[in-house]
């Protein structure tokens, strides 16, 4: 009986509420847009288009500028938003940044284009066709414009992401005397840029084992026919053979550069082949350059055959 009445009063009740008249929806459409927005959150979209406006702007101040293109970067590390860039024509006035008399929104702007287009094909290609490697590279040349080592690091990465996986744009640094700029890169004043200079061309030597668009992503066969004519290898087997200075991080990634550069058959000129050698009779029995030991036996196997 109990349970009976239970049953009766709650679903009088819920007949009761079925006919009780229901407030008309709201209009939402005569909102503030600002009450919606501190609510909800403005749309990435709107952010960035104000970041941009604000790094944009030379009367504001610097240091309100690269907050602004901080919050730019943040943004663009989502796929969706950097792929965005295009279709809200941001790619031009980024790239004009590049040529900023500040050094810090130079340096921030790279920062910016490198994370927006590594390992996203669809915007590499975006900013690729705005030609701006000529931009970067000059950025990437210590004695040509006033800037930090910050900023040739940055100048490394950015350049990283327009180049690996990019058949076309690898062919292209050759107009752009860009082999020349990366040999320069390697003796670097700063040891990160030429860190970061080696570990590069190390990863253009990689053949590219995907089985889709071989063709337009390998770099490899390019790039070992570059290091060879502009005589890269010969910078590298320097640093190896007669380092100036104590740096084991360097010396293996430019150790790995050469040994990936031999095994798809790069060649070494001869003198270079009698330096490394003498390094290598000299270090024999013992680790070095951060390599496993079959790794240091091909490389012995190599520079002997190229001998």
């Amino acid at each position: 009986m109990e349970s009976l009445l239970r049953w009766g009063i709650e679903n009088s009740a819920t007949e009761a509420d079925s006919e009780a008249p229901q407030p008309p929806p709201r209009d939402i459409s005569k909102l503030d847009p600002g009450i919606i927005d501190a609510i909800l959150g403005k749309p990435d979209s709107v952010k960035m288009k104000e970041a941009l406006g604000v790094a944009l702007d030379e009367s504001v101040p610097e240091d309100a500028r690269l907050i602004a293109l901080d919050d730019f970067e943040m943004l663009i590390e989502s796929i969706d938003n950097a792929n965005d860039i295009t279709s809200m024509k941001m790619w031009e006035p980024l790239i004009g940044l590049l040529s900023s008399p500040s050094d810090a929104i130079r340096m921030n702007t790279l920062w910016i284009l490198g994370t927006a287009i590594q390992n996203n094909p669809k915007a590499q290609t975006a900013f690729l066709s705005h030609a701006p490697l000529s931009k970067v590279l000059y950025l990437l040349q210590p004695n040509l414009v006033d800037h930090t080592a910050q900023t040739r690091s940055k100048a490394v990465y950015c350049l990283s992401a327009s180049l690996r996986h990019n058949r076309a744009a690898v062919e292209g640094l050759e107009a752009l005397q860009g082999w020349q700029v990366l040999k320069g890169g390697l003796t670097d004043p700063d040891p990160t840029v030429r860190r970061k200079v080696a570990f590069l061309l190390n990863a253009l030597l990689l053949p590219d084992n995907s089985d889709d668009q071989v063709l337009t992503t390998t770099t490899h066969d390019l790039t070992r026919d570059a290091l060879q004519k502009h005589g890269i290898t010969s910078v590298l087997v320097a640093g190896l053979a007669d380092p100036h200075d104590a740096d084991d991080d360097l010396e293996e990634k430019s150790a790995r550069a050469l040994l990936s550069y031999l095994e798809i058959e790069g060649r070494l000129e001869t003198e270079d082949s009698s330096k490394l050698l003498s390094k290598l009779k000299e270090l024999q029995g013992k680790p070095f350059w951060g390599l496993a030991k079959e790794e240091r036996d091909s490389l012995q196997r190599f520079v002997s055959g190229s001998a």
